[in-house]
């Protein structure tokens, strides 16, 4: 399988409202949910989280930067001491795409590191395959239990 050289991209249509996708995206709680690189986020320093990958047990930091008024939530990784934003989520609302007014278009980018392997990036690539899918079930799902 041939993954992109510099960056990836997995997008899914979700059927929640744009505003409740950017929230609860936003969330590290709900990331620490869905993030197979950083599971169970926990907060470790004002707006900086540890969490651990379900790849190797190893620890995972991760800042949250959302930027809502541009659909945009910036997630640095790395070290306790210096994260790089290489993560990001746009959510773009469903009308502005001709979908519905509760539908929102997610999409998860990487950005590769000059450093990463082959192997690694490969799996960065999968990886993202999967988690767009569970955004979207996890999303859909905490939506509808909203409605009940």
């Amino acid at each position: 399988m041939t993954h992109p050289a510099h960056a990836h991209t997995a997008a899914a249509l979700v059927l929640v409202p744009a505003e409740f996708a950017l929230e609860r995206l936003s969330d590290a709680v709900f990331v620490g949910g869905w993030s197979l690189g950083s599971m169970r986020l926990q907060a470790v320093a004002p707006g900086v989280y540890r969490g651990v990958s379900m790849f190797d047990g190893s620890p995972a930091h991760v800042d949250i930067r959302p930027q809502v008024a541009l659909g945009l939530i910036d997630f640095g990784v790395g070290s306790a001491e210096q994260r790089v934003p290489r993560i990001s989520v746009r959510v773009t609302p469903g009308a502005v795409l001709g979908h519905g007014a509760a539908e929102c278009l997610v999409t998860l980018t990487a950005l590769r590191a000059a450093g990463a392997s082959a192997d690694l990036w490969a799996r960065t690539c999968i990886t993202h395959e999967a988690e767009i899918l569970l955004i979207k079930a996890q999303l859909e799902t905490a939506f509808a239990g909203l409605a009940r």
